[in-house]
């Protein structure tokens, strides 16, 4: 990777070069990173297996996310910017504040997302906290959306079957 490029990601991230290449240099030597023609390809376990909040941030960078100031929370790219998630999962911060708010514990909630981490869970409540309005936003929006487009009707039942 140029020095252009270096200084352009770290600039990004709000560290050093030196830190950017360090943790380009790990992922590379643990097997979750390689150059290819003067760009970095990562695994897909890159993001998950990232020991450090400049690897995660880097990852989460080149597999097309906009990392936020908690480093296990990450937004797609593009217009408009996709929600804030857990990093390298699909769990939305808005499914962690709904079972925050319904009083789940962090160990509660580990057991209904068992792939999750501790850390990961808690960033995530942390995340909502710090951002409470926009989260309850997106929540409520979530809400709407599911009652407009629920099904509506009757449930039928199955008759004659001794049921």
């Amino acid at each position: 990777m140029d020095e252009k490029s270096l200084a352009q990601i770290a600039k990004t991230l709000g560290t050093s070069k030196q830190e950017v290449k360090e943790a380009i240099e790990d992922l590379k030597r643990r097997g979750l990173a390689r150059e290819e023609k003067g760009r970095i390809v990562l695994s897909p376990l890159a993001m998950r297996r990232a020991i450090s909040d400049v690897q995660r941030k880097l990852a989460a960078i080149l597999s097309g996310y906009i990392p936020t100031e908690n480093p296990y929370i990450v937004r797609k790219a593009g217009k408009p910017e996709g929600k804030p998630q857990i990093l390298n999962t699909r769990v939305l911060v808005e499914y962690i504040a709904n079972y925050f708010n319904e009083g789940w514990g962090v160990g509660e909630i580990q057991r209904e997302f068992p792939f999750l981490t501790r850390e990961e869970i808690e960033a995530a409540i942390q995340y909502y906290l710090n951002h409470k309005e926009e989260i309850d936003r997106d929540r409520e929006e979530s809400e709407r959306m599911y009652r407009e487009n629920a099904p509506k009707g009757e449930v039928v039942g199955i008759e004659g079957r001794g049921i």
